[in-house]
């Protein structure tokens, strides 16, 4: 039976990489902060889409072709007239301000959620205030 060897690197060397490497590799703080702020960038966009789509004139929140298709593959017009109702467009604007809301928060904690990353991503403890 195989032994598994367990390397240990020497007491002095445990941190090295974390911070005393970090303002040599600039690159790797600034793909913490952009994976950020595309969340934020695609919390608004969706956000804003959810917000606005159900309530527009044209093209009619009806008018959709998946809705369309399964209406008729299913044979159940009910649920095409549900999709429409007033409570379902309404229920999907919530969902979109909750997106909004998502990307307010993010962008209120930006620094703590990038250093929540970078020390994730080297394998240290974040004090969660």
């Amino acid at each position: 039976m195989a032994q598994s060897v367990r390397l240990r690197m020497p007491r002095k060397y445990e941190n090295w990489g974390t911070r005393e490497l970090a303002p040599l590799f600039p690159q790797a703080v600034m793909s913490a902060k952009l994976t950020i702020i595309f969340f934020i960038l695609i919390c608004f966009e969706i956000g804003l889409l959810l917000v606005i789509l159900p309530w527009m004139e044209r093209p009619a929140w009806s008018e959709n072709f998946l809705l369309v298709w399964v209406v008729e593959k299913l044979n159940w017009p009910a649920l095409g007239h549900f999709m429409s109702s007033g409570y379902v467009k309404g229920a999907i604007t919530g969902v979109g301000l909750l997106n909004i809301w998502i990307g307010i928060r993010e962008t209120i904690n930006f620094k703590r959620t990038a250093r929540a990353i970078e020390a994730a991503r080297h394998g240290e403890e974040v004090d969660s205030e």
